[in-house]
């Protein structure tokens, strides 16, 4: 089933951002071998970074080890691109006596990359965008995404501007198959007038021609689907116009991550949709917002806790089989029940392997040391499901993980 998901992940763009290749953890021969293929140099490298670190985080706070076993996480660099990704995974399947594989690279990179995983019926958690069909007919066995679905933020986003009682939106974005798609969930929930979708020119880094645009339409608001680079150019261009005071923007929840705050200018109040913040209120959260500045001297980001929940996962079911990976049909029960406490608030698989997730309403304010950063406002959709999962041919019941031993 991986196999046939390589040729839709080839059509989608995008990769994840780096900065240093950190080094794995864990002993030299120990019972769990990681595989983390990541985007850690070149364009798109911050995000990359941070999952891995939020991994090697994880993995100090419990010891390097996974239920007594332990564990070693091998780190490779697909520099962006998928050929080199190909030829990082040969190399650890050649090398190493792999448990699991993390991809938190491109979706090129990541098709590239399915047809050796389902040749040696590995398990895959996914930390980046997989396309719609991985939820549904495509769906594998041996698949677990951690991100959220990224038609989760647009049904959110619709379902807020509705009760806001917005009834004309602009939407901005790249054009292609991701915009049509984020167009058409967004209508799920948006019962008003999509007035104008927006294409602007690849690489653009000033937008009169997209703010004229917008004003004439007059909309109550903009949705931006822009990212990286153009993603930040179009919030500081909304930011110098007069569209600022008149008409709300919403960027995309990766274009207003902690870090790339500073360079936008003034946008306090900014709003987005997200499924994680500095202050969701949980045990993990709070452990991993902490122990990660002071590890790493930055905030955390929503990639960071993407790869921190990633380790826990993986532990709670590694607890659930005794610290055994010899029987996959056990391990992936135990996934199936994401036995631990994750720092987006809630967490959960539906039938698909897709998560089930709170989508909130975030807002750029202030933290204690004056520094721009994102706050919850509300729980917009709570514990959504995507679309796609009744279309899916896995079949199991979701069980509460066993009780506690005393």
């Amino acid at each position: 089933m991986l196999r046939r998901l390589a040729t839709a992940l080839l059509l989608l763009a995008g990769s994840t951002p780096a900065l240093a290749l950190p080094t794995g953890s864990g002993a030299s021969d120990p019972s769990v071998v990681i595989g983390v293929v990541a985007t850690l140099t070149g364009p798109g490298s911050i995000a990359g970074q941070d999952t891995v670190d939020g991994i090697n985080l994880a993995l100090k706070q419990l010891g390097g080890r996974f239920s007594n076993q332990e564990v070693r996480v091998v780190v490779t660099d697909d520099k962006g691109s998928p050929d080199v990704a190909r030829q990082q995974l040969h190399r650890l399947l050649e090398r190493e006596r792999l448990d699991v594989v993390l991809a938190a690279g491109s979706a090129p990179s990541l098709a590239a990359m399915l047809p050796a995983l389902d040749d040696r019926r590995l398990f895959l958690f996914t930390l980046g965008q997989v396309p719609p069909e991985v939820g549904g007919p495509q769906c594998s066995p041996w698949l677990f995404n951690i991100e959220a679905p990224p038609d989760g933020v647009h049904e959110a986003l619709g379902q807020y501007l509705a009760a806001e009682k917005a009834r004309r939106v602009v939407v901005v974005g790249p054009a292609g198959a991701m915009t049509a798609n984020a167009v058409a969930a967004f209508k799920h929930t948006f019962p008003g007038e999509v007035v104008a979708v927006l294409n602007p020119k690849p690489g653009a880094t000033t937008y009169a021609p997209e703010i004229e645009a917008i004003a004439k339409a007059k909309p109550d608001a903009i949705y931006s689907l822009l990212t990286g680079g153009m993603g930040a150019a179009f919030v500081r261009a909304w930011g110098s116009s007069t569209l600022k005071g008149e008409v709300p923007l919403y960027p995309l929840w990766s274009t207003v991550e902690r870090q790339f705050l500073p360079s936008m200018g003034e946008v306090q109040d900014l709003p987005s949709i997200g499924t994680w913040s500095a202050d969701v209120d949980t045990p993990a959260n709070k452990r991993m917002v902490t122990d990660f500045e002071v590890e790493y001297g930055r905030p955390a980001s929503t990639w960071v806790a993407q790869g921190y929940d990633a380790v826990f996962l993986l532990d709670g079911a590694l607890k659930a089989t005794n610290g055994k990976t010899v029987n996959p049909d056990a391990v992936r029960n135990a996934l199936r029940r994401a036995d631990f406490v994750s720092t987006r608030g809630s967490f959960k698989f539906s039938t698909n392997h897709m998560p089930v997730l709170n989508y909130y309403l975030r807002r750029v304010g202030r933290d204690a040391k004056g520094r721009p950063t994102q706050e919850i406002k509300s729980v917009v959709l709570k514990e959504w499901r995507d679309r796609q999962a009744p279309t899916c041919p896995m079949r199991w019941v979701e069980e509460p993980p066993p009780p506690a031993k005393k």
